[in-house]
């Protein structure tokens, strides 16, 4: 029966969030995927509606579950950064099949230390850290250089030059910073000045690890500078947004280590019960990747991993739309209407 519910297209929601507060900038951007979204839907002969959102989801009260499927961008409610598990929460409740991950999933992935026990209690490869709850427990950091991350933001958020410290007064100031910008506590870790590889996978019954994506940041002198900050990744001005090199498949030089980051990559997306698709940050110490991050939902912008990864298999932008939604149709309760696929 799943096989059969794959072969035919659902209708599906393209389900989107925009904040008022946010800066012009980022609206431009999110509507920029949305229509790369919207195209590989058309692409592909899919009926389609794109919903947007921002502080429920009552514009879903006029479809049908039984007929549509949702892709689930949604990444907060009412300006609450990260409450993308309340968004999965409403889907869920609404008895919608949607993209990608469970609200058990985000609220599981949320907290990097966290994620990082469970990473090592799996023995899979993690860098060992520590919370700092106030700045002055910055003293008791030894391992230099390291980095200072927001203990409960995600991804790049919150991560800049400034986020690398190489001595305790640094790491105390941007323990600081994290407490008066984010009131957040701070999470530190070694700073591994190291090749940087992104992996994504997808699928549920046999997950599959897509070619790695490198961050090469030969180009760069300054230590502060070797990081994908969020400035960098969004910033189509900056150095980093036009300098990064950014290879895939990768690396060509090491076709060992190419198959152990997709090899770990497999692990951590199966540990923490990852579906559809998500993306997994690492970087070298030695021979052996060590995870950084664990992403559900990752995102699919033209810097992303997972795009990447489907240019390399040939798919263009609308086919790797098609393929997510072939995994979570597979969840549907009876066949949905379209087309064969």
């Amino acid at each position: 029966m799943p096989d059969a519910r794959r072969r035919l297209k659902p209708h599906v929601i393209v389900l989107y969030n925009e904040n008022p507060a946010w800066p012009q900038a980022d609206k431009d951007w999110a509507q920029e995927t949305v229509t790369m979204m919207v195209e590989g839907l058309r692409e592909q002969g899919y009926v389609f509606e794109a919903v947007q959102f921002y502080d429920d989801l009552s514009a879903l009260d006029a479809f049908d579950p039984g007929e549509w499927l949702v892709w689930n961008w949604g990444e907060e409610l009412a300006g609450q950064p990260w409450s993308e598990a309340r968004v999965a929460d409403d889907l869920e409740r609404r008895g919608f099949t949607f993209t990608g991950a469970t609200a058990a999933v985000f609220r599981a992935t949320q907290n990097r230390m966290r994620v990082k026990q469970r990473l090592q209690a799996a023995g899979l490869p993690t860098l060992p850290a520590q919370v700092l709850t106030h700045p002055d427990q910055a003293s008791a950091w030894k391992l230099y250089p390291a980095i200072v991350k927001g203990a409960n933001q995600h991804a790049s958020y919150g991560i800049d030059r400034e986020s690398v410290a190489e001595t305790p007064i640094q790491l105390a100031q941007r323990a600081a910073y994290l407490r008066q910008a984010f009131d957040d506590d701070a999470l530190v870790e070694p700073f591994l000045d190291t090749r940087e590889f992104h992996v994504a996978v997808w699928g549920n019954r046999a997950p599959e690890a897509l070619a790695p994506l490198e961050y090469d940041y030969s180009g760069f002198a300054d230590l502060r500078d070797r990081l994908y900050t969020y400035e960098w990744k969004f910033d189509r001005g900056s150095r980093g947004f036009n300098e990064i090199k950014m290879p895939c498949p990768a690396p060509v030089d090491r076709p060992d280590w190419q198959a152990r980051l997709q090899e770990i990559a497999v692990q951590a997306y199966t540990l923490f019960g990852l579906r559809d698709y998500g993306r997994l940050d690492m970087r070298m110490l030695g021979d052996e990747p060590q995870i950084l991050d664990v992403n559900p939902n990752p995102d699919l912008d033209v810097t992303s991993v997972l795009p990447a990864g489907a240019r390399a298999l040939g798919l263009s932008y609308g086919q790797m739309i098609d393929r997510i939604l072939g995994f979570a149709a597979e969840r549907l309760p009876c066949a949905a209407p379209g087309g064969e696929g």
